[in-house]
């Protein structure tokens, strides 16, 4: 899933992958992976969000562009921290997917 923070839907999520973007500039290992958005070599940071009672969630890999401000999320990266779906149908999941995201960048975040 490809996020960019100047295609967010809230102003808290686009400061929050702003902040993010700061850390891959000049951080991480670079991968074999361009962004979709500018073609840079993408670059992997490991991203821990804080539950509210501050304890940390199982850390994900978020390859993120040195360039502009977009991050891939892997395939079952986002799956793994939301709720199930009991249904096939691409586009409940696709929602549930952008709630669960938009709720994460409400929490702390560390980028190691």
């Amino acid at each position: 899933m490809l996020l960019n923070a100047d295609a967010a839907m809230s102003t808290i999520s686009q400061d929050k992958l702003n902040q993010m973007h700061v850390s891959f500039e000049q951080e991480g290992a670079e991968v074999k992976l361009n962004c979709p958005l500018c073609e840079s070599h993408m670059r992997v940071r490991e991203i821990v969000f804080m539950r509210p009672d501050s304890t940390e969630m199982d850390p994900m890999e978020l390859d993120g562009c040195p360039n502009c401000s977009s991050f891939w999320f892997d395939a079952g990266e986002l799956q793994k921290i939301s709720p199930s779906e009991n249904g096939e149908d691409a586009h409940k999941e696709a929602n549930a997917l952008s709630i669960v995201l938009e709720m994460l960048f409400h929490l702390p975040f560390v980028i190691r």
